[in-house]
C-alpha cells in the first residue's frame, strides 16, 4: 500500500495558551469598524465578546472630533463561577488607538472556594500583609491568583466594572491589575479608563463575617513612551489579612524558616514577651477576627479608579458629591437659618466613602458599605445619575450596578 511521502499537516492550530491564559487583541479596521484580531483562552478561564447594539453619537461624545468606535463588551468567566485552590488566572487585554471596551464579570459574583488544608492536618500558614512578595512557598501553591495586563492605546478607553469578588472561609486570594496608558498622548488623545475594585466579606447567608484567611489586590497604572521606558503613576493596595490564628506560632515559623536557610526576609514583630501579646478571647468563646473588627462596620469595601477625557466628567461629579456632604460643625442651627436641602444619592444609606484627586489627574473613590446591595445601590445611583457612562458605553456596562 502506497504511503503518502509527508504527514498531512491539520488546518486547525493547536491552541498555545497555558491553563486559565487569556488574550485579547481589539483593533480597529477601516473605516471604523472595532474587531478582535485576537481572542484566546483556556479552562479554567473563558471570554465571550459581544457587540452591542450601542452606538455613541458625536456630540454626546468626549471625543467627538475623533468619531470613537463601538464599544465591544467581553465577558470574563469562570467555569464553576468562581476560582478554586491552585487556580492561576493570567488575562492580558490591548486596546489599540481609538477603541473601547467594557469587561465585566456577568456571573453575580467571584466566588474564591476556601483552601483545604495541608496533609499535616493543621491549618495552613497565613501570608504575612507585611511581605512585599508573595514566596513560593509549598503551603501557597493552592492559593488562588488571578493577574489582569491592559495596554490602552492612545485615545482608547477602557470601562472595567466586574462583580465584587466574595471570598469564602478558610480561602486565600491575592490579584494584580496592571494597567499601561500611553504617556505620549496629551490632552483630549490621552488614554481613559474606570477601573472598579470591591470585596464582600463572604456568603452571609452561611454565617460569614470576613472569616478567609487571605485576600490581597493591588492595582497599577504605568505610563509607557514608545521607547518603552515605562513611570509608575498610580498604586493602589488592600491587604486584608487574618494574623489572629498566627500569633501563636510567631516565634516558632520564625525560627523554622531560619533553620531552613530561605532567603525570605522576616520582620521583627515584638511579640516575644507575654505581656506583649494582644488579648486573647476567654476558653470556650470564639477567637477575634480581625479582618472583621478592621472593617467594622462594612459589609464590602472598594476601590473606583478614574482617568482621562472619558471619565473627566464622572470623575468631577464624584468629587463635588463628596466635597456637597454635611461636615460637622458646618451647619447653621439658628432660627434664621435656611433650610437644609433634601441629601443627595451620595449620602443615603450606609455607607462611608472618600473622593480625592490624586498624582497625574486620576480621581480616587474609597467606599465602605454595610452590605453588597447598598454598595450596589449608592454607586450604581451615582454613576446612572452621572450619566458619561451610559451615554459613551451604553447601560450594559452597568450591568454588574
Amino acid at each position: 500500500m502506497r504511503q503518502p511521502a509527508m504527514p498531512i499537516p491539520s488546518p486547525f492550530q493547536s491552541s498555545i495558551a497555558k491553563p486559565g491564559q487569556g488574550k485579547v487583541v481589539l483593533s480597529l479596521l477601516p473605516p471604523n469598524n472595532p474587531t478582535l484580531t485576537t481572542l484566546t483562552y483556556k479552562y479554567p478561564l473563558k471570554l465571550v465578546p459581544r457587540t452591542g447594539g450601542f452606538v455613541p453619537s458625536p456630540d454626546s461624545s468626549t471625543l467627538s472630533e475623533t468619531c470613537p468606535s463601538n464599544p465591544v463588551h467581553l465577558y470574563l468567566l469562570t467555569y464553576g463561577g468562581g476560582l478554586l485552590p491552585g487556580d492561576h488566572i493570567e488575562v492580558s487585554i490591548t486596546l489599540e488607538p481609538r477603541t473601547r471596551m467594557v469587561v465585566t464579570t456577568p456571573q453575580g459574583s467571584t466566588k474564591i472556594f476556601k483552601t483545604t488544608p495541608n496533609n499535616s492536618g493543621t491549618a495552613p500558614n497565613v501570608i504575612k500583609g507585611h511581605r512585599d512578595q508573595m514566596p513560593a512557598n509549598d503551603h501557597l501553591s493552592d492559593m488562588s491568583q488571578q493577574s489582569l495586563d491592559v495596554n490602552i492605546g492612545r485615545q482608547a478607553a477602557l470601562c472595567y466594572l466586574p462583580d465584587p469578588s466574595v471570598p469564602f472561609q478558610h480561602s486565600r486570594y491575592a490579584q494584580v491589575q496592571t494597567f499601561t496608558v500611553d504617556a505620549t498622548a496629551k490632552g483630549t488623545e490621552r488614554s481613559s479608563l474606570c477601573v472598579l475594585d470591591w470585596v464582600t466579606q463572604g456568603r452571609t447567608s452561611r454565617g460569614e463575617d470576613w472569616n478567609f484567611q487571605f485576600w490581597r489586590g493591588r492595582n497599577e497604572v504605568w505610563a509607557e513612551d514608545d521607547k518603552g521606558k515605562r513611570r509608575l503613576l498610580l498604586r493602589d493596595s488592600v491587604i486584608l489579612d487574618d494574623e489572629s490564628g498566627d500569633l501563636e506560632d510567631t516565634m516558632s515559623d520564625e525560627e523554622e524558616i531560619e533553620n531552613e536557610n530561605t532567603s525570605y526576609s522576616t520582620t521583627h514583630t515584638g511579640l516575644e514577651n507575654p505581656v506583649d501579646l494582644p488579648p486573647q478571647a476567654p476558653a470556650g468563646l470564639t477567637p477575634l477576627n480581625i479582618i472583621a473588627e478592621r472593617t467594622r462596620p462594612h459589609g464590602v469595601v472598594g476601590t473606583l479608579i478614574l482617568s482621562g477625557p472619558v471619565f473627566e466628567a464622572l470623575g468631577s461629579f464624584m468629587l463635588n458629591q463628596f466635597q456637597s456632604q454635611p461636615r460637622i460643625g458646618s451647619r447653621n442651627w439658628s432660627d434664621h437659618a435656611p433650610s437644609v436641602p433634601e441629601p443627595s444619592l451620595s449620602y443615603k444609606g450606609d455607607v462611608t466613602w472618600t473622593a480625592a484627586r490624586v498624582r497625574a489627574g486620576f480621581v480616587l473613590v474609597k467606599f465602605g458599605a454595610k452590605d453588597f446591595e447598598t454598595a450596589k445601590h449608592w454607586l450604581g445611583g451615582l454613576i446612572r445619575e452621572e450619566g458619561s457612562v451610559t451615554r459613551e458605553f451604553g447601560e450594559e456596562a452597568l450591568c454588574c450596578l
